[in-house]
């Protein structure tokens, strides 16, 4: 890399840092895996293993400003993909743990002109890496039956900080929403609940989810999180399968070195459409995410759309008992 290059990206590391710190903080790509799969079902079976893959694209080009969608100042886009790994295992009636760990590859774009010379130039950070891994217990406090097909489980958890949260660029640290990982123990209280309409092929479910975060060792804090999920699932056939989910995120506000980040934070609601095909313990599934709202504090680039696919695998260990 020619000194001129070398400058350039220091020039433009700086301007993302200074305006990071007023009213620009992060408000990319959102650090951790978008997918929370296995935190919308239910406590697993015992003693059956499901185990499963998926991959995501999240194409993030959308600036707002509050509920106003602008043109962005500093002409930011950003993509970010997610290969995650995810398993859940009936340890005991009732009783349950999932595990996510994710890779991801995150990848950010700033154009800069230089209005004395009549020129424009575009900086580029990326960084990929092994992510955060999320533990979660679920007790099945109600269990659906034939009579009363409704169902009812609670959990805790946390997410490790196991992934990278100090990669550089050009010797220069990387903001944490390019990071592959937090740096700080996330805490976790999980709440689903689901009815059956068997005669209908019908299933309604809902989640809510508190993500409490922890401190890295940069002084930096992400916002407090609360998920909530709301949607059903039609069975077309025995094979396939189809539903809708409204997906909602409230993130508090950001924390670095004890100061309240400007342009972190707000209300984010999604509609998420998938198809799945199912055979025998063999489930493959195709969906997507589409913003509906947003409500952000400062101007933040946000999520324009998301592709992925998935496929998972139940392992019954009853039928070798």
């Amino acid at each position: 890399m020619s000194v001129n290059h070398l400058l350039f990206y220091l020039f433009i590391s700086a301007v993302v840092s200074l305006w990071s710190n007023k009213s620009y903080a992060q408000g990319c790509c959102t650090v951790g895996a978008s997918s929370i799969g296995g935190v919308e079902s239910g406590a697993q079976k015992y003693p059956t293993l499901n185990f499963g893959v998926n991959y995501q694209f999240n194409s993030v080009t959308r600036a707002y400003q509050e509920t106003d969608r602008i043109d962005d100042p500093l002409r930011r886009t950003a993509s970010v993909a997610y290969f995650n790994i995810h398993a859940e295992y009936g340890l005991q009636t009732h009783l349950s743990l999932y595990a996510l760990l994710y890779f991801s590859d995150k990848t950010r774009e700033i154009t800069v002109r230089n209005v004395a010379g009549g020129f424009t130039e575009t900086g580029k950070f990326s960084a990929s890496g092994i992510g955060d891994l999320t533990l979660l217990a679920k007790y099945q406090v109600v269990t659906p039956s034939i009579t009363s097909p409704f169902e009812l489980a609670l959990g805790a958890g946390a997410s490790l900080p196991t992934g990278s949260f100090t990669k550089e660029q050009s010797n220069a640290e990387l903001s944490i929403d390019l990071q592959p990982g937090t740096g700080a123990t996330t805490l976790i209280v999980w709440a689903f609940a689901m009815r059956n309409v068997p005669t209908l092929g019908l299933r309604f479910f809902a989640m809510t989810m508190y993500r409490y975060s922890g401190t890295n060792f940069n002084s930096y804090r992400l916002g407090d999180e609360f998920l909530t999920t709301i949607g059903g699932e039609y069975s077309f056939s025995e094979h396939f399968g189809g539903s809708l989910v409204l997906r909602s995120r409230y993130a508090l506000q950001d924390f670095s070195n004890r100061r309240t980040l400007n342009a972190t934070g707000g209300t984010y609601h999604d509609l998420m459409p998938s198809i799945s095909y199912y055979d025998g313990p063999s489930q493959f599934r195709v969906f997507s995410q589409l913003p509906i709202y947003r409500n952000v504090r400062g101007i933040q680039l946000t999520l324009a759309y998301l592709l992925g696919v998935e496929y998972s695998y139940a392992f019954d260990f009853g039928e070798s008992l």
